[in-house]
């Protein structure tokens, strides 16, 4: 048996190999050449991926942008209006917010919590009546979640009700989903 081949010991030059030398499929003289094209490929590969990655960041950074602002120039105002209305007839609250990039708030997120009657505990989702609008940056959406819960009766919903664009955010809208909520909460028929 003869020996292998010799194979050539010198590194590709520190940009990579370059396209008419590393970019060859394998021959008799040099069968590692095919490795060049492995590797272009994977690089290449790579670069798409950090690109696509790089353009996701940014619209869910605009879209995270787009949600804060919606919300102090919307959504706040009008929980803050429900707030007051309720303290005047002698209900109470809370607008409960998150930034996200917490542990356990990972994405944006503003809450009403009303008390019908008077002051409001602790918040819980089986005793106050709720409108939580949460940022879903992945998919691009306002995650909708209200509870119509008031003192463990009333309606009978908790939890996720649906999804909203950010542009359903405006004071309007708001304000009259809240007005559903303590209408169901109470149990008043919806109108």
């Amino acid at each position: 048996m003869g020996a292998p081949p010799a194979m050539p010991t010198t590194s590709p030059p520190a940009g990579g190999p370059d396209a008419d030398e590393g970019a060859r499929p394998p021959t008799k003289t040099d069968p590692l050449a095919g490795f060049a094209l492995i590797v272009a490929a994977v690089a290449q590969r790579d670069r798409d991926s950090a690109e696509l990655t790089a353009d996701r960041l940014d619209v869910g950074q605009r879209f995270s942008d787009d949600f804060a602002s919606a919300c102090e120039a919307h959504v706040k105002p009008a929980m803050q209006a429900v707030l007051e209305r309720l303290q005047q007839l002698g209900g109470g609250g809370l607008i409960e917010e998150h930034p996200g990039g917490e542990a356990r708030f990972p994405m944006p997120r503003l809450t009403l919590w009303m008390s019908l009657k008077g002051d409001m505990g602790e918040p819980r989702l089986d005793r106050y009546p709720y409108l939580q609008l949460e940022a879903d940056v992945q998919d691009r959406k306002v995650q909708v979640d209200e509870g119509d819960m008031w003192r463990g009766a009333g309606g009978n919903c908790s939890g996720r009700v649906g999804a909203w664009e950010v542009t359903d955010l405006t004071i309007e809208r708001v304000t009259e989903e809240l007005l559903a909520i303590a209408r169901r909460s109470a149990g008043e028929p919806p109108g």
